[in-house]
């Protein structure tokens, strides 16, 4: 049985500790790290297996770099060009987490979900979203997740091992608990794309550029909700207040952002940005390099690249464990749930429209 003592740890000295007893507290602990598979020979342009941490698309190539012979012979003149909208004058919003047709049973998890809900497939209005400890962004859901309705529950994934080695979450939970996290946790899921897929490599720039306008609708509905904001307003609506708009955008983002967000993966980090980076490092990303458009504030919210958790990944295991053991020690200075109420800065849950984004996606 674990103890309250036990779960203590992971959430923050000086948290109330709710129920915790679960069917998951009498399982064994958690196996030894799969060894990762040996790496499959890739085609011509493109590689068969599952999210090999590689950021960029061999089959499409890079504009070279200038060059002082391609400089231009005379001084470039001033832009005469408007200054590009804000971002938030094309921005969307989703009004609910995603969640899966009959009869997939995969969800964004943001918040815990009634037994109820879940098995009804319906958002699950019971619990409210209140700021995030850590929120974990996949590629996309694997078939079995899919089906399933829990991140990472192929069996050849180590999510849930390395979380587990980490001292992220407690040592016998499993794929089993992941509607336990973000309630008794402060830990939320949710993936770049929405389709199931085993091969991160068959979806292609294109298709991750509408991912990434998915994501950030679907990253900026979580925030309304933890805010308690209305989000109101149609297309046009704030054409003339949209640097106010931002402005207030800016303090809900910092007041209400999850502390930490991780990515589990670097490709869907790096399709995030305009021109996909060369190379991505693992670990905390620094705030000026995050990518344009990031939906939460960059001051308030850390953003983490991590190794690939999937098994066709192929890494040393060291390679693997590591980040997960410095992101485990970042997050046990993380206070959850927020001694001022749950918000950063003292700050209160509103109900007044915000009339920041001009429309919904859903």
């Amino acid at each position: 049985m674990l103890a309250a003592s036990s779960l203590e740890r992971f959430r923050f000295a000086g948290a109330r500790v709710g129920g915790v007893v679960t069917a998951a507290a009498t399982r064994g602990g958690a196996d030894e790290l799969a060894s990762p598979r040996p790496r499959a020979a890739p085609r011509s342009g493109t590689k068969k297996h599952r999210d090999d941490d590689d950021v960029f698309d061999d089959a499409r190539k890079r504009p070279r770099d200038v060059t002082t012979a391609d400089a231009p012979s005379t001084p470039p003149q001033p832009s005469t060009k408007p200054p590009p909208p804000s971002p938030l004058s094309q921005a969307s919003v989703a009004r609910t987490p995603f969640i899966a047709p009959s009869p997939a049973r995969w969800r964004e998890r943001y918040a815990p979900t009634c037994e109820a809900c879940e098995r009804d497939r319906k958002h699950c209005a019971h619990h409210a979203e209140v700021p995030l400890k850590l929120l974990i962004i996949g590629h996309n859901p694997s078939d079995h997740s899919w089906e399933s309705g829990y991140s990472y529950s192929n069996p050849s994934n180590n999510m849930w091992k390395l979380l587990v080695r980490g001292e992220i979450i407690p040592s016998a939970w499993t794929s089993d608990d992941c509607p336990r996290l973000a309630g008794e946790l402060g830990i939320g899921f949710t993936d770049a794309g929405t389709e199931p897929g085993n091969d991160a490599n068959a979806y292609g720039r294109a298709v991750m550029k509408e991912w990434r306008e998915d994501l950030y609708a679907r990253l900026r509905g979580h925030l309304c909700r933890a805010s308690g904001r209305a989000i109101g307003g149609e297309e046009g609506d704030v054409a003339d207040e949209i640097d106010d708009a931002a402005k207030t955008w800016r303090a809900t983002a910092a007041a209400f952002g999850p502390s930490v967000v991780a990515f589990a993966g670097k490709r869907q980090y790096a399709q995030l940005f305009d021109t996909i980076p060369k190379r991505v490092e693992v670990g905390k990303q620094p705030p000026g390099s995050l990518p344009p458009r990031w939906p939460f504030c960059e001051d308030a919210t850390e953003v983490w690249v991590l190794p690939s958790s999937s098994g066709r990944a192929a890494m040393t295991r060291e390679a693997r464990e590591t980040p997960y053991l410095e992101l485990g020690a970042r997050l046990a200075e993380v206070e959850w749930p927020r001694r001022d109420g749950g918000f950063r800065g003292g700050a209160e849950r509103r109900r007044e429209p915000m009339k920041v984004l001009l429309r919904y996606d859903r």
